[in-house]
């Protein structure tokens, strides 16, 4: 039991306190000197008295307060830390994650060890106390570095740490090295961390993908690099080949070449075709002798976006309309254009005239570089415009044009390309497109001779399929006038017409050949729409919505899709997505209060998909919400025909970080650090830890267990007290004849 303390308040300022001291003092002095003509005696009597009512005034304008502690030596507490990152859901060699099998472990401290259990991630949890039961994984990344920092200085006064991890850490600790780690450590104070490896005993011959490093965000046709680093333990000179998968399917193989370590490093250049969030896959076969095979293949999600469309722009003469058609692209900010007009013919170089009457000083200096374009740099292009383009009069022969020809085909069908006729008396009087391989994806097919071009004015009519197209959003029948036509097109297969004239002769047509999309316009006079809008005194700029629209159609915007599904998640609640639906069917009508469903497929195949129910407005439109049980890859589709084909899978990462599931191997080197550096232990794995082995830090002599706290101004003997002395020095004088 300690002797009690007194605590005192400040008055106020020190100018204040000095003031006040001062007018006690002199009132203290002129008491003394009212009794200058007594005795010796009763001065001495009076003086002592009036300096304690003096004295005990000045000290309670203090408020002064008594306190006592009660101490009593500290008890043995122990913090126990589970990790709970994303990296703690890998399955362990008994069929259980991680994350359960160390609350497994923590399940055998014995019941007379007092412990509170802690979680961490990127940050730690609030005490859980006595929870031996794993709750739900939050996928978040792990922060060793934060999570103890706030461990030791906030929750101080426990006296030994049980850390039970696979080792991963991700923040400042693994970037420290081993002298600043116990800097740090011994500056917080912090008692002996024990430490557990959670996960499965690495034995035999192994083959695993130790990390993959790629970008979070790439775009459409740029080149894309993944790089993974694989390590081959307990095999001498094992060869084999990395693949890299999408949607499972191999889309690229590399030979692993394996360094004195057992490392070896592979880099994948792709270049992304759509936009997107794309899930990848590496995989490297196991060996026949490997028992885990769960670390062969690894996954990475990359949102890939769009920065730029490139156009490829080719035109046999320059017109209005081409001019018109280059005013638009300059005008939109996305596109990068590359343009060739008024080029050199096979016949121009061979007899140095040709058909086209175009005089020599306009055309180009070299012939149409059609092999470079068509064949070496095709595929990095979004969308090909052929504009009133003669296209067979600039190959060498016939061999060459089917064979580039079928590039421009294989990039619609297969590269998921955008290609763009616009049908003018060039296209009209040319070698025909119905002769070459693009006659099998064209909407519109021109007949296999040669045609005038029709001169006249057609009003052009809207289809069912036209009014709801987007393409037609901003459709002006009184301006969008086609002067000029070509004949005798035959509509191609699968091809939707969306304008026609009041003959029903094709005007304007799409299709979908493939993974990609055509578009024919059946005119070269589409600048005049906004001439004539100009006139009539609107903006003109329903002709520009047009190609807008028709180019963000060709290279299938997502926001032009039929139907769409729209994942978004937030920061404070990983394992949640929500999702807007968009339902329309082929010719964009809203399905309206449709029932219908979308399936949430886990990639890992851990558990069964989860179907969600939906309900569409007069608009077509849903809202649906989802929660996951742990982090991982999910693939969201709708369930029901004609939704699923008219539809794209979303695949979305449920969890906080996805760098803690690109590598799950064990780290026990982080462990052994942080237990040698505290004078603690270290288990190996879960079964060699040993609860009675735990190290302790030093007990503390004394710990504050109760304060007692009594504020002297309000003790209930201090009036009385204040009362007795005023009346003894009363009684004082009143002997000397005073009072």
């Amino acid at each position: 039991m300690n002797l009690p303390d007194i605590q005192l308040e400040a008055i106020g300022p020190l100018w204040m306190e000095a003031a006040v001291v001062l007018v006690t003092l002199a009132v203290f002095g002129y008491s003394v000197y009212a009794t200058r003509h007594q005795t010796p005696k009763v001065r001495v009597l009076v003086g002592v008295l009036r300096f304690l009512l003096l004295g005990l005034g000045l000290l309670l304008l203090h408020h002064p307060t008594l306190t006592r502690s009660t101490t009593a030596p500290q008890e043995k507490r122990l913090a126990v830390v589970v990790d709970r990152s994303g990296s703690m859901g890998a399955d362990n060699d008994e069929g259980i994650s991680r994350y359960e099998k160390a609350y497994e472990t923590v399940a055998r401290i014995p019941e007379d060890v007092q412990f509170d259990v802690f979680e961490l991630d990127q940050s730690l949890s609030e005490p859980l106390g006595r929870q031996t039961r794993p709750r739900k994984l939050s996928g978040n990344k792990t922060d060793f570095h934060t999570s103890f920092s706030r461990l030791f200085s906030e929750y101080g006064d426990y006296t030994s740490v049980l850390l039970l991890s696979d080792g991963h850490d991700l923040g400042r600790l693994s970037q420290m090295s081993s002298e600043d780690t116990g800097r740090w450590l011994e500056r917080l104070g912090a008692p002996p961390v024990n430490t557990v490896l959670i996960g499965s005993k690495l034995s035999g011959p192994e083959v695993a993908i130790h990390s993959i490093d790629a970008p979070g965000f790439s775009f459409v046709r740029a080149p894309l690099r993944i790089r993974a680093t694989v390590i081959v333990r307990n095999l001498d000179k094992h060869e084999t080949q990395v693949q890299l998968l999408q949607d499972d399917k191999v889309i690229n193989i590399k030979d692993l070449v394996l360094d004195d370590q057992g490392f070896g490093t592979v880099e994948f250049e792709i270049y992304p075709e759509q936009q997107g969030e794309h899930l990848y896959s590496v995989y490297v076969p196991p060996h026949h002798l490997e028992s885990n095979t769960e670390n062969n293949r690894q996954q990475v999600l990359i949102d890939i976006g769009r920065d730029k469309i490139n156009v490829l722009h080719i035109a046999g003469s320059i017109t209005w309309d081409l001019h018109g058609l280059r005013d638009m692209f300059e005008r939109h900010p996305l596109v990068d254009l590359t343009a060739f007009y008024i080029m050199r013919t096979r016949t121009h170089l061979q007899q140095g005239v040709d058909n086209r009457m175009i005089p020599h000083d306009e055309m180009a200096l070299v012939p149409f570089p059609t092999e470079e374009i068509f064949d070496r740099q095709l595929f990095g292009f979004d969308v090909v415009f052929f504009h009133d383009f003669d296209a067979g009069t600039y190959f060498s022969d016939s061999y060459q044009a089917r064979r580039l020809n079928r590039k421009i085909k294989e990039f619609v069908t297969e590269h998921r390309g955008g290609f763009v006729v616009v049908g003018g008396p060039r296209t009209a009087g040319g070698p025909s497109l119905g002769l070459t391989p693009l006659a099998d994806i064209l909407p519109l097919v021109p007949p296999i001779h040669r045609l005038a071009y029709d001169e006249q004015l057609y009003e052009g009519q809207l289809t069912d399929k036209g009014l709801k197209h987007p393409i037609l959003r901003a459709y002006d029948p009184e301006f969008q006038v086609y002067s000029g036509a070509m004949q005798s097109l035959t509509v191609g297969k699968g091809a939707d017409i969306l304008i026609q004239d009041e003959n029903n002769k094709p005007l304007l047509a799409v299709g979908e050949p493939g993974n990609g999309r055509v578009l024919f316009l059946n005119t070269s006079s589409s600048w005049k729409w906004r001439r004539d809008a100009l006139a009539g005194g609107k903006t003109g700029d329903a002709y520009y919505d047009f190609w807008d629209q028709a180019i963000k159609w060709v290279i299938q915007d997502p926001a032009l899709n039929q139907v769409r599904i729209t994942a978004t998640k937030t920061t404070a609640d990983p394992l949640s997505v929500d999702m807007d639906v968009l339902l329309r069917d082929k010719s964009y009508n809203p399905a309206k209060s449709k029932d219908t469903q979308i399936i949430v497929t886990p990639l890992d195949g851990k558990s069964d998909p989860a179907t969600l129910a939906l309900s569409t407005d007069l608009k077509g439109a849903a809202q649906v919400r989802y929660t996951a049980d742990r982090p991982g890859y999910y693939r969201i589709e709708l369930a029901e025909e004609p939704w699923k084909t008219l539809s794209r899978a979303n695949t979305v990462f449920l969890g906080g970080s996805q760098d803690e599931l690109r590598n799950l191997d064990l780290v026990p080197e982080t462990l052994q650090r942080l237990s040698t550096l505290s004078s603690a232990r270290f288990a190996a794995s879960a079964d060699d830890f040993r609860p009675e082995s735990l190290a302790w830090g030093k007990v503390q002599e004394k710990t504050i267990v109760e304060t007692q706290r009594l504020k002297l101004r309000n003790w209930i003997w201090c009036l009385p007290l204040m009362i007795l002395i005023v009346a003894i020095e009363w009684a004082v004088r009143r002997s000397s004849h005073l009072a």
